[in-house]
C-alpha cells in the first residue's frame, strides 16, 4: 500500500466565546496543501483526520494514528495550543511517522521546536509547494536533498539548517481547488443557528498593513532586500465564484468564513465577487475581517453595498487603541476618525450587519485610566461586541522573546487572547479596570448604544448580541471568582467533554 501522508488537528480546547457547535473552522491551509500533495505526488495517499470536528479525544485519536500507520503527519497549530501540537508529535514518533509542522507559530519558532526531538521539519511561510518538494527529499532520505528545499528548517546533527525563504505563488488561481472531500465537511457548523453549515474560504493572502501585534501578514509577506514586508494577492473574482458554487450546491454550506487577514484590504475583487453572486442569484452568510478605510472606500462606490446584498452579515474591524499615538506605536495604518466612519455607514445603512470591534491593551504606558477610555469607546462607535485582547508576545513579532520558550507548551496556555485578571503581574490593574467598567460604568451614552439592538428586525443579529453579552457575563464573573478565591487554571479556555475521550 502506498505512504500515508495524514494532515491531524489533535482535540484542543474551546474559546469561550464560541459555540461549540461552531467553534472549530475547517482547516483550509490543510486542504489546500492536501490537494497540492495529491495532484502533483500520484503515488502518496494524502488524508485530513480534524479530530474536534469529529469530537475525537486523544485516546481516540492514538487508536486511529496507530491503525492508519501513516509514514507523515502534518500538524499546525496556533500558540495557545502549542501543547497540543507537541503532544501530537510525541504520539506521531512513537508510531513511526516523519512529522512535519508550519503555521504561524512553529514557523517562527523553528530552533525551539526542532530541539524537542519530537520533530523533523518545520516548514516556513506558504505551504502547498514546499511540502510537495519536501516529501520527495524525505524520501531521498538525504539531508543534502532536504537542503535543496526552500523554505523549510531541520537539525543536521547539532546543527539547525534553515533554507532561504521560499519565493510566495505569484498567481492563487494556479492552485488546486482545496480538498474540501477529505474533511468532515458535514460537521461543521451543523448544529449552529449563527453559522449554519460552515465553510472556511480566503479570497486571497498578506494583508498591506503591518502591524506589530499581527502575525498573519508576516506569515504572507515577501522578504525585500532582506527585509519582510506585507505582500497582498488575490484569487481572481472568476476563481472565487467556482469555490463558492462547490460550497454552496455541491456541500450545502450556509455561511462561509472568509479566513483573510483583511477580507477589504483590495479595492476591487470583494465587490466585484459580490456582483458575480448577485448575478447567478447566490446570496450566502458571510463573516470577515475587514479594515475601517475600506469600509469608507467600499461605501462610496457601492462595493459594501453589494457585498452585504450578496450576504455579508458580520464583519470583525480592529479599532485597537482609543488614542492616535498609541495607533502609531503598533504601526496601525487606520486611524480614529475612519474607525468612527466606518462604523456609522455600518449602523446607517447596513443595520443587519452585527459589528464587532477588537481593541488591544498592555502596552508599555498603559494605564487604568487607558482602559476606561477604551471602554467607553467600544461603546461610542456604536459596534454590537466588543473583545478586548491583551498584547500577545506572538513568535514573529517585535514583542517575542526567545526566553518565553517552553518545550512542554505549557506557558503558550497563556497565549489565549483572554483577559485574566486572577493572574499576578503588570497587567492585573489593567484587568480589574476593564472589569469594573463592564460592571459599574452605566453613562446615558452607554445605554443609548444598547438601543438598536432591542430595535433591530434582524433576528439573527439580535440573537448574536444576546448570546455573545451572556458569553461575555459569564466569562467577567468567573474571572472575578478565580481572582477572589486565588484559583488557578486554563484562564478561561474550555475543554469540552470529549477532550480526553
Amino acid at each position: 500500500m502506498n505512504e500515508l501522508f495524514l494532515f491531524v488537528r489533535p482535540p484542543r480546547p474551546l474559546w469561550p466565546f464560541n459555540g461549540p457547535s461552531s467553534a472549530f473552522w475547517p482547516p483550509l491551509a490543510f486542504a489546500s496543501m492536501a490537494a497540492m500533495l495529491r495532484e502533483n505526488v500520484r503515488d502518496l495517499r494524502v488524508e485530513i483526520l480534524d479530530a474536534p470536528a469529529l469530537e475525537m479525544g486523544w485516546r481516540s485519536l492514538e487508536t486511529e494514528i496507530r491503525r492508519r500507520q501513516p509514514a507523515y503527519v502534518g500538524i499546525g497549530e496556533e500558540a495557545v495550543s502549542c501543547v497540543e501540537g507537541l503532544r501530537l508529535a510525541r504520539l506521531a514518533k512513537a508510531c513511526g511517522a516523519r512529522v512535519i509542522v508550519g503555521g504561524c507559530f512553529f514557523g517562527h519558532v523553528a530552533a525551539e521546536a526542532l530541539s524537542t526531538d519530537l520533530i523533523d521539519v518545520v516548514v516556513r511561510g506558504e505551504g502547498e509547494a514546499t511540502v510537495v518538494e519536501l516529501v520527495e527529499a524525505l524520501r531521498d532520505g538525504s539531508t543534502d536533498s532536504l537542503a535543496k528545499v526552500d523554505g523549510i528548517s531541520f537539525r543536521r546533527g547539532d546543527e539547525v539548517v534553515t533554507t532561504r525563504a521560499r519565493e510566495l505563488i505569484p498567481d492563487l488561481d494556479s492552485l488546486p481547488f482545496p480538498a474540501y472531500d477529505l474533511l468532515p465537511v458535514e460537521r461543521y457548523g451543523a448544529r449552529s443557528r449563527n453559522h449554519p453549515h460552515l465553510a472556511a474560504i480566503e479570497l486571497g493572502r498578506g494583508c498591506v498593513g503591518s502591524c506589530d501585534f499581527c502575525v498573519l501578514w508576516r506569515q504572507m509577506g515577501r522578504f525585500v532586500g532582506g527585509r519582510l514586508m506585507p505582500h497582498l494577492r488575490t484569487k481572481s473574482p472568476e476563481r472565487l465564484l467556482e469555490e463558492i458554487r462547490i460550497l454552496t450546491c455541491r456541500y450545502g454550506r450556509q455561511h462561509l468564513g472568509w479566513v483573510d487577514p483583511c477580507f477589504n484590504a483590495d479595492s476591487e475583487t470583494p465587490g466585484h465577487l459580490a456582483e458575480l453572486l448577485l448575478k447567478e442569484g447566490i446570496r450566502v452568510g458571510q463573516s470577515a475581517w475587514v479594515r475601517a478605510d475600506g469600509i469608507v472606500r467600499d461605501a462610496a462606490s457601492g462595493a459594501l453595498d453589494a457585498c452585504v446584498r450578496a450576504g455579508l452579515n458580520e464583519v470583525y474591524v480592529g479599532v485597537e487603541r482609543p488614542d492616535t499615538a498609541s495607533l502609531k506605536v503598533l504601526h496601525k495604518t487606520t486611524n480614529l476618525e475612519q474607525v468612527r466612519e466606518a462604523f456609522r455607514i455600518l449602523a446607517r445603512d447596513h443595520p443587519q450587519v452585527f459589528t464587532v470591534g477588537t481593541f488591544i491593551y498592555g502596552l508599555p504606558g498603559d494605564t487604568p485610566a487607558t482602559i476606561r477610555a477604551m471602554y467607553r469607546l467600544s461603546w461610542e462607535l456604536g459596534m454590537d461586541q466588543a473583545f478586548f485582547i491583551p498584547l500577545t508576545p506572538l513568535p514573529g513579532t517585535p514583542f517575542w522573546n526567545p526566553c518565553l520558550w517552553d518545550a512542554t507548551g505549557k506557558r503558550f496556555r497563556q497565549f489565549n487572547f483572554l483577559p485574566s485578571a486572577f493572574k499576578p503581574g503588570a497587567r492585573r490593574s489593567l484587568e480589574w479596570a476593564l472589569l469594573a467598567s463592564i460592571a459599574l460604568d452605566w453613562r446615558p451614552a452607554r445605554f443609548r448604544s444598547y438601543r438598536p439592538v432591542f430595535s433591530c428586525p434582524d433576528a439573527r443579529k439580535r440573537r448574536m448580541t444576546w448570546r455573545l453579552w451572556a458569553r461575555s457575563a459569564r466569562f467577567a464573573a468567573a474571572s472575578v471568582l478565580r481572582s477572589v478565591l486565588n484559583g488557578h487554571g486554563p484562564g478561561g479556555m474550555v475543554f469540552p467533554r470529549w477532550y480526553g475521550s
